[in-house]
């Protein structure tokens, strides 16, 4: 990964001490440096920018002017000599404010947090599993980290979460086809257990977490074993 990055600053000595301290380090590549705000917002027109390294005091437009002004904009390290602008930076969220002269242990600590930004934000959200189930004229997502067990009551489902139950008219043989992954385990022809939710298993029994006892079937004890037990025993007891 390389993070682009672009570097303002009025005084030409900044510039190339700062365009050094980017140029050695291996994460960062260098689009160019910038001697006013102005020019910058210019190169961001032309360049795709991951990270600003901008001074804050600067002619015409302030370093923090430039932030403020754009819309979803790269990352920014705020450098500057003046301590005093620390408050007033953090109301744009920069990834951090360094002081000059810079400190290289300071600035790699500071290309770490970038670093870290950058990962959070490619990282795809993936939403927790849910169902739908119809109630009435009306569809609820039901999560499936929200629900303890479900119950076959003849034409109806029970589906059991801490709060609420519900009853939709389906079978618990086609809600177990319909379900994604290894979450939910059948237990018993009448049951089905989010895995999560077992404390205990005895013989014929699980408890879960909420004290309540599902009976265990015994076509289904093997499967039980087999799934839920044997991959994950830390130690036996005799």
């Amino acid at each position: 990964m390389k993070i682009n990055t672009l570097v303002i600053d009025d005084n030409a000595n900044w510039r190339k001490t700062i365009g050094k301290f980017v140029d050695i380090h291996p994460l960062l590549e260098l689009v160019d440096t910038c001697d006013s705000a102005m020019d910058a917002y210019a190169k961001m027109m032309v360049h795709d920018i991951d990270l600003l390294i901008c001074d804050i005091e600067m002619p015409e437009l302030t370093g923090l002017g430039l932030v403020r002004s754009l819309q979803n904009g790269p990352l920014v390290i705020f450098v500057t000599s003046h301590a005093n602008y620390a408050l007033d930076c953090y109301e744009v969220s920069p990834v951090d404010f360094l002081l000059k002269p810079l400190d290289p242990e300071r600035f790699l600590a500071s290309i770490e947090k970038v670093k870290k930004r950058l990962t959070v934000a490619s990282e795809p959200i993936t939403p927790a599993p849910y169902f739908f189930i119809r109630e009435s004229n009306n569809y609820v997502q039901i999560r499936y980290q929200d629900v303890l067990y479900m119950k076959a009551q003849e034409h109806f489902l029970q589906i059991f979460t801490r709060d609420k139950s519900y009853m939709p008219m389906l079978s618990i043989s086609k809600m177990e086809e319909q379900l994604k992954g290894d979450v939910f385990l059948r237990v018993h022809r009448s049951f089905l257990v989010h895995r999560s939710a077992i404390a205990v298993i005895t013989k014929n029994d699980l408890v879960l977490t909420t004290g309540e006892t599902i009976p265990i079937g015994d076509q289904y004890r093997a499967q039980i074993n087999r799934k839920h037990i044997n991959m994950n025993v830390v130690s036996r007891r005799s």
